[in-house]
């Protein structure tokens, strides 16, 4: 009965060989892309992929819900935890947008 229980699939699965040149030293320590010289365009690109991952994260729990409702799933753990991803998301994006948009005003009530 035990060794019903256990896997052998991946045991058997075969053996894949090496890549023939793997990465040297400069490889790893010298970044392939550079660094965008305005800060400001890089903040931007984050908030905006955030935005995005929130948005389809959103997406992903109205349809899992929609097709709970309309009977093509039965898996309500699947649904629930979908709709709480999408709602930490949504409230971690909100966190993160009242933050900036305190320091900003922070900043403009700064006296020079």
């Amino acid at each position: 009965m035990i060794t019903a229980l256990i896997d052998t699939s991946v045991i058997s699965a075969p053996i894949q060989a090496f890549p023939s040149q793997l990465p040297t030293i400069q490889d790893i320590m010298t970044p392939e892309t550079e660094a965008p010289s305005n800060p400001f365009s890089a903040f931007f690109d984050a908030a905006m992929n955030v935005m995005a991952d929130t948005n389809a994260m959103q997406h992903v729990a109205t349809d899992m819900h929609f097709a709970f409702a309309t009977g093509r799933t039965d898996d309500i753990l699947a649904v629930q935890l979908a709709q709480d991803r999408a709602m930490n998301s949504l409230n971690f994006t909100i966190q993160v947008t009242n933050r900036v948009i305190e320091a900003y005003r922070e900043i403009m009530r700064m006296q020079i």
